[in-house]
């Protein structure tokens, strides 16, 4: 979900980048353990990020989102984490950042590439019928 976010934004911008934050994180906060609202508020955080950094310079190209996607991906899993303490969850930052978020960071920067062009056809396509 979190690659979907930060390419939809890229692509869309963030108006449609938070209705897949909203829509995704409420997916997930569904399936998961951890207080409601959590995975939204992150995806929504992530969104913000991309809209603050993305500039029309790169268009529908995969440089920017595969630049992005380890430093996003890093600040999702550190937000949930902080959100959890928050919530008065226990959190073993140093474990959890070493053992899951910097790996899955590894692997969403890896499956970027795969996701990418798949969302830039779905949002060519999507776009010429919404002009047409």
């Amino acid at each position: 979900m979190l690659l979907a976010v930060i390419s939809w934004t890229a692509l869309r911008g963030a108006t449609e980048g938070w209705i897949w934050a909203i829509i995704g994180g409420i997916g997930l906060d569904l399936l998961s353990n951890t207080p409601f609202g959590l995975s939204i508020i992150s995806l929504l955080l992530v969104c913000l990020f991309v809209r603050v950094a993305h500039s029309r310079v790169y268009g529908t190209s995969l440089v920017l989102p595969l630049l992005l996607t380890f430093p996003m991906s890093v600040a999702y899993y550190a937000l949930s984490m902080l959100f959890l303490t928050m919530a008065g969850y226990p959190v073993d930052w140093n474990a959890t950042l070493l053992h899951i978020a910097l790996p899955a960071s590894l692997l969403n920067t890896v499956a970027m590439p795969v996701l990418f062009p798949l969302l830039r056809a779905v949002h060519r396509r999507t776009l010429l019928r919404v002009s047409i």
